[in-house]
């Protein structure tokens, strides 16, 4: 070990230059600042990524639109000052409060789920097909920075002092009968392990909390079955609208897509309305860099998206995404 550990010493010192730029150069491409780079993506088509037994076909196809995200390491930090479609963003404009990276990754991969079988319950309602709720799990989006708990993001809330909970409406009627500084006894599935946690009761606005953002995920059964095929690296609930649309055009007749490429984004809820999302203009660019027909964006990034089109001269049909409804109306529509 000694002959070892000398010959080591010796070599660091005699080549000590090319060890300190070796270093330097692992740092320079490999540390990551508080940074994402975004740029235009592009399309993926849900033909194959969403399984219904017994579909119609479909001559066009449904395609999600998504940013491009590269890590904040300092080569591509400096590269988006020279690439004009590259935007620096802070990592602070992702967070709630003073989370961190991990927890933003957990929270986005819940709303994946949660707006994926929120698009079956929309669409399968505007086909005015049954389907039946076989059970909800309420899941830790976010824990603020009052809370006094040891509960975390991720965690699936079984019982707050041995009562059940199966919905969002459950945990705050249970909540609502204890006072500021009440300590509640939670019980809580965490890595497929059942686990004790607390959370001490806070005050504001009269109203008493524990300081925790929750979903609802639901496991559905329905008639023709719905399989989604997700790959580990996608997240997020922008996804909703387009999955809502293909599931319907799968389990109705009429082909809404005539055979078009139609792209688009937006959070969709169970009852069919259809929420804002963020990255508009990455979306549309990569929807344009792709040759799709029709870019589907919801109402309150229309104008976004129409200001982005005229500047750059998009040849692209916009749709106005108010609701399910409305869209699906608007694709019958379209020559």
């Amino acid at each position: 070990m000694k002959k070892i550990f000398n010959y080591i010493f010796n070599d660091i010192k005699k080549n000590y230059k090319f060890y300190l730029i070796l270093l330097f150069i692992l740092l320079f491409f490999n540390i990551k600042l508080d940074y994402y780079i975004y740029s235009p993506g592009g399309l993926v088509d849900l033909t194959n990524r969403i399984k219904v037994d017994n579909s119609y076909e479909s001559k066009g196809t449904f395609n999600l639109t998504y940013v491009m995200a590269r890590d904040g390491t300092i080569p591509n930090i400096l590269l988006s000052y020279i690439i004009p479609s590259w935007d620096l963003v802070s990592l602070d404009k992702m967070r709630i409060d003073d989370e961190s990276e991990k927890e933003i990754v957990e929270r986005d991969k819940i709303y994946l789920k949660e707006t994926s079988y929120d698009a079956i319950i929309a669409a399968f309602n505007e086909a005015k097909i049954s389907y039946n709720i076989d059970s909800v799990d309420v899941l830790v989006t976010h824990i603020s920075k009052e809370a006094n708990t040891d509960l975390k993001v991720g965690d699936s809330i079984k019982s707050i002092n041995g009562i059940e909970i199966t919905s969002f409406e459950d945990l705050k009627n249970e909540i609502s009968k204890y006072k500021e500084n009440d300590r509640l006894d939670i019980k809580i599935i965490r890595n497929n392990k059942e686990k004790e946690c607390y959370s001490v009761l806070y005050k504001e606005a009269e109203q008493v909390y524990i300081g925790i953002t929750l979903s609802e995920l639901k496991s559905i059964t329905t008639n023709p079955k719905v399989e989604y095929v997700f790959k580990d690296n996608e997240s997020g609930s922008s996804r909703g609208l387009l999955c809502a649309l293909d599931i319907f055009n799968k389990i109705t007749e009429y082909d809404l897509t005539k055979g078009l490429k139609i792209s688009g984004t937006g959070v969709i809820y169970e009852d069919g309305r259809v929420g804002k999302i963020d990255g508009v203009k990455y979306k549309l660019k990569g929807a344009v860099n792709k040759k799709a027909n029709v870019f589907i964006v919801p109402s309150e990034n229309y104008e976004e998206a129409l200001k982005e089109k005229e500047k750059n001269n998009y040849k692209i049909e916009l749709i106005k995404a108010d609701n399910l409804h409305n869209v699906i109306e608007s694709l019958k529509e379209l020559k």
